[in-house]
């Protein structure tokens, strides 16, 4: 295996990664391989940000159209005549 040096990181950037290889249970080193491999081995998403945003849910969470309940049901909208 080769070595990788990355230099001057900004102290917050290095902090959430310490944190984060915490929170997971393994090393500072270990976390940026893993991120550094899911970064490049993973397709990016195409297209705009909806089909971004639409690709972060659970598959629970999709559908081809949404659906907005009103509490109490519809009311007749007002007359302005």
């Amino acid at each position: 295996m080769s070595d990788l040096l990355i230099r001057k990181i900004d102290p917050k950037l290095k902090r959430e990664l310490e944190k984060r290889a915490r929170a997971h249970g393994r090393s500072l080193s270990e976390e940026a391989k893993i991120i550094l491999r899911k970064g490049v081995t993973e397709p990016t998403p195409t297209g705009r940000l909806g089909t971004r945003l639409f690709s972060m849910l659970p598959d629970e969470f999709r559908g081809d159209d949404l659906l907005f309940e009103v509490p109490g049901g519809l009311s007749e909208p007002p007359n302005f005549e």
